[in-house]
């Protein structure tokens, strides 16, 4: 040991070894441990807030799933509800399939599974919509059929959060001679977001030509390959004019466009395809499936391909806006 003068003190004796880190560390830690705290604090708290804000929902929508409670899940029925009870959107499409081969053929058609809608999800919509940024899988509100909300809703985005192309599915109780089961669903296209006047929520306005959706959406699913067969049924039976229960109008010809989807075999994530890299990577893994689909399938979209880029050609010739196969806007003639 030596010793040496301190500064403005007595002279100290200095230890080989010594360090003053323990001196430094015991701050850092409580420093650390409180930032920990906080971040747990405030986690909490939102998720608190988040199940306060979906109970209030459930609450809310009473009414909605006690009147769509009446339609029986083996019925065919017009329309959905809305959580006051009233008439929604038009039923306009019918599939026949797992949950797994209609989210597969969407996922292959570049279409995302919608967010649940909540408190965070509310908030991130919102301020997208005034932004005029995108939201690839900004959530659907809520419609019911058969005492309960959509059992599946996909999306295609458009250029920002206000306007899409979407469609929500309920699962029937009617079944195709394998068992697979029969989905009846609501495709709508909306054009802008507004906050409803009764809850305060963002919520979507819809172009009145519901008929322009459910061929768009039997044209982008037939151009998957997965469509064997289709065709229609009446719904309203006749040309119908309605209002939804968000006092949109609409229009239909009162017919529903009915899909058969392939039956194979598909991925178990293909039904939570909720980004792009998810949809990369789920069209990669379907690429494989696609060697499997069904000549029929196969052929169906040759045509629907064809038919697309036939009306491209058209419509270019003319100086309108060309369709793509991600945003044709009819279907070609049903087989």
């Amino acid at each position: 040991m030596k010793t040496f003068a301190g500064i403005g003190g007595p002279d100290r004796v200095a230890k080989s070894g010594s360090t003053d880190s323990p001196r430094v560390g015991v701050p850092l830690l409580i420093v650390g441990g409180g930032i920990a705290a906080a971040v747990l604090t405030a986690a909490g708290l939102a998720a608190r807030r988040v199940e306060r804000t979906r109970r209030h929902l459930h609450e809310n929508s009473r009414l909605g799933r006690e009147a769509s409670a009446a339609i029986l899940s083996t019925d065919l029925p017009l329309t959905s509800v809305n959580r006051y009870g009233q008439a929604g959107d038009p039923v306009n499409v019918e599939c026949v399939g797992t949950d797994g081969q209609i989210g597969a053929a969407f996922a292959a058609a570049g279409w995302y599974r919608a967010d649940e809608i909540d408190l965070v999800t509310s908030v991130r919509i919102s301020a997208d919509s005034v932004l005029g940024r995108a939201y690839t899988t900004a959530p659907v509100s809520n419609l019911y059929l058969f005492g309960r909300k959509e059992d599946l809703a996909f999306e295609r985005p458009g250029t920002t959060v206000r306007q899409r192309d979407h469609i929500r599915f309920w699962k029937t109780d009617r079944s195709d001679p394998n068992g697979r089961p029969t989905w009846v669903g609501s495709g709508t296209k909306d054009k802008k977001v507004e906050l409803s006047k009764t809850n305060h929520l963002p919520t979507h306005g819809i172009a009145p030509d519901v008929d322009a959706e459910r061929r768009l959406v039997v044209s982008e699913l037939a151009q998957t390959g997965y469509v064997v067969g289709e065709g229609t049924r009446p719904s309203f039976g006749k040309a119908t004019q309605g209002v939804n229960g968000g006092g949109d109008p609409y229009f239909t010809d009162g017919q529903v466009a009915v899909l058969t989807l392939a039956d194979v075999w598909t991925s178990p994530f293909a039904t939570q395809v909720r980004s792009p890299v998810g949809a990369r990577l789920v069209q990669r893994f379907e690429g494989l499936i696609r060697q499997r689909l069904p000549q029929s399938g196969l052929e169906r979209a040759e045509r629907e391909h064809a038919y697309v880029q036939q009306r491209s050609t058209a419509l270019q010739g003319k100086g309108g806006e060309a369709p793509t196969s991600t945003n044709a806007r009819s279907s070609s003639p049903a087989m």
